[in-house]
């Protein structure tokens, strides 16, 4: 009897931590090749309004400068890597994101020289729920003429805990 009572414990205990909501971030298995990416690179500058969001699915608001005399192209798609064992690594997230939204991409934007602008991305279009932690935005810039060559800037963040955040 005490058996049948510890097997159905067990069982219901695996069944509610299967579906706690997600304590985990899911990543690719490697971290990613590039571990030490600045924010300013070529002439091209990536900032962040705030640099501390509460868990969830916070609004980013960025802005990109273009300080050099090339054209730089980019698109609305933002990278986001968290911090585990000291390296960083890249979020996972449904394939179905860039179906959903075909401008989703890395390219179709240009930054003439001297000009910036701002620009807004949620996690919510990837349909990832930001647990606490740290991270970074990557951002991708492709110069489109010869010669070709890409220039990958990020900005680090903390997400907290909404405990911690009351």
């Amino acid at each position: 009897m005490v058996k049948i009572k510890w097997l159905t414990l067990l069982s219901v205990m695996t069944l509610l931590t299967g579906c706690a909501k997600g304590s985990e971030i899911h990543t690719l298995t490697a971290p990613s090749p590039e571990q030490k990416l600045m924010a300013n690179e070529r002439g091209l500058t990536f900032l962040m309004v705030e640099h501390q969001y509460v868990e969830g699915t916070p609004l980013f608001h960025t802005l990109l400068k273009n300080d050099s005399q090339t054209v730089y192209e980019y698109g609305e798609y933002y990278q986001i890597e968290v911090r585990k064992n000291d390296k960083w690594y890249t979020l996972t997230h449904s394939d179905s994101v860039f179906y959903e939204n075909p401008k989703f991409t890395n390219l179709g934007n240009l930054l003439a020289p001297g000009k910036e602008t701002q620009h807004s991305f949620s996690v919510e279009t990837i349909g990832v729920t930001l647990i606490p932690g740290q991270y970074r935005l990557v951002k991708i810039f492709l110069k489109p003429v010869a010669p070709y060559y890409t220039v990958t800037l990020a900005v680090p963040f903390t997400v907290t805990s909404k405990h911690e955040s009351e």
